[in-house]
């Protein structure tokens, strides 16, 4: 078995990895660059392998640094089965619509060329094929299954074993601890080989016990300053997990009343999708919707799904809460909240998700005073805060404790999807505490198992 790294080596975008077997070639996520022009350039890029001589795509996830190259591999001659847990074949179809809408903005108002055309995803999508957690996939000589990851809803790490040969891990994105909603992530198997995200290889997160807290926090503070609080999320996970804890603090009246404005309709898309697949909650989730409740709504809720419905915001009374996307504040309705509230000293920015190098969320994160939002200079005088127990990914000691806690050492381990540090930091910390061997791949490097 050869293992090809093409994306997120040394970064955190353009998950890639190529396994070629014997007789079969799998992709594993074929993910957008993300973060800055230079790397949506990248996007267009020659493939680094010919798409046509790929048998199958094996999907960790919907997020877009995961599936946003699908329909490029389409363009160019991919013909084999996209295989993704049932959640994520929709949610996925949800991400791939919106990133082309907002191709098609940027295209209008900035001429930016489109990586590729609508009816590039419509054929991509039609091969699509959801399978279930733990089902082994069997194709010519090698086989599959996805385990339960933790990341958002649907995520899966995948176990790839050659017949009567060698094992393969790709963790895709690990998810946090005690997140609410997702189940805890499955237990390591034993494996020759892990490929391993390390987005916070070099951190720690806060206690999970805090996110409620300090969000109840942040709104008290809100409605004191008679203020707004902006609220950048990922539509898929985190904004379910902030609507989630905004219902408990309401129905149990743990926070004054206060206006919330769900302003994403990939958001509101996404929430949808999760509602179809109650069996994937974890046992609270399954208990209070048993009950009846519903897991996302709650009195003083506004769900704008058209743009006039986003324009109205703006209009509403102080003190307001808005959730909209893009989480890493590149994109979507975010931007037009920002132009308006960031000069607002009574406004609180609050970052609950990781932010790229070269994207609007570090800038904010790292303090800066100045910014550029769609093309104007924006002076930020509004609070910027964050709450890191929100991540949707593991930080290190999760991470090291996985590997650490797995029936069987893996006989290698290969750290990936985080910028150079970071993966530095994990691959050090597992050679120490776990014992086994950990490297840092690079771009274009194949190994062989």
């Amino acid at each position: 078995m050869r293992i090809s790294f093409f994306g997120a080596t040394r970064e955190v975008t353009g998950s890639c990895y190529l396994v070629e077997t014997a007789r079969t070639r799998l992709l594993v996520d074929c993910g957008m660059f993300q973060g800055s022009r230079v790397n949506d350039a990248r996007n267009f890029d020659p493939l680094p392998f010919d798409p046509s001589t790929v048998d199958a795509v094996v999907v960790s996830h919907a997020h877009l640094d995961h599936v946003g190259r699908i329909p490029r591999l389409v363009t160019h001659g991919f013909r084999g089965t996209v295989y993704a847990t049932g959640p994520t074949v929709k949610l996925a179809q949800l991400v791939l619509e919106d990133a082309y809408q907002i191709m098609l903005e940027d295209h209008r108002r900035e001429f930016r060329p489109l990586l590729y055309q609508e009816e590039d995803i419509n054929f991509a999508l039609k091969q699509f094929k959801g399978i279930e957690y733990s089902k082994s996939v069997k194709l010519d000589g090698v086989s599959f299954r996805f385990r339960d990851a933790g990341h958002i809803f649907g995520s899966a790490f995948i176990e790839i074993e050659e017949a009567g040969g060698a094992r393969a891990t790709f963790s895709g994105d690990l998810g946090n601890t005690r997140v609410p909603i997702l189940r805890e992530t499955a237990q390591l198997a034993e494996t020759d080989v892990l490929v391993m995200e390390s987005t916070y290889g070099n951190r720690i997160h806060e206690d999970e016990s805090t996110r409620e807290v300090k969000l109840r926090e942040a709104i008290q503070r809100t409605i004191l300053q008679n203020g707004v609080l902006i609220i950048p999320a990922f539509a898929i996970e985190r904004t379910q997990q902030v609507l989630y804890e905004l219902n408990h603090l309401v129905e149990n009246k743990l926070i004054p009343h206060v206006d919330v404005f769900l302003d994403s309709p990939l958001a509101i898309k996404a929430t949808e999708v999760i509602k179809q697949f109650p069996q994937y909650y974890d046992k609270e989730a399954l208990r209070l919707t048993a009950t009846g409740d519903d897991l996302f709504d709650f009195a003083g809720l506004t769900v704008c799904h058209t743009r006039d419905q986003s324009k109205e915001i703006n209009a509403s009374p102080r003190p307001k809460v808005i959730i909209a996307g893009s989480g890493m504040m590149n994109g979507g309705r975010i931007l037009h909240h920002l132009v308006r509230y960031l000069s607002d000293p009574r406004s609180t920015v609050l970052i609950i998700g990781y932010q790229a190098e070269g994207t609007l969320g570090r800038q904010l994160y790292r303090g800066d005073k100045r910014v550029d939002v769609l093309g104007e200079r924006v002076d930020v005088r509004a609070r910027i805060t964050s709450i890191g127990a929100y991540s949707a990914h593991a930080d290190q000691e999760k991470l090291v404790r996985w590997v650490r806690e797995a029936a069987h050492p893996p006989g290698r381990v290969f750290c990936t999807h985080g910028e150079e540090g970071a993966s530095a930091a994990l691959a050090t910390r597992l050679s120490a505490d776990a014992g086994v061997r950990a490297d840092v791949p690079r771009l274009g490097e194949t190994v062989t198992v």
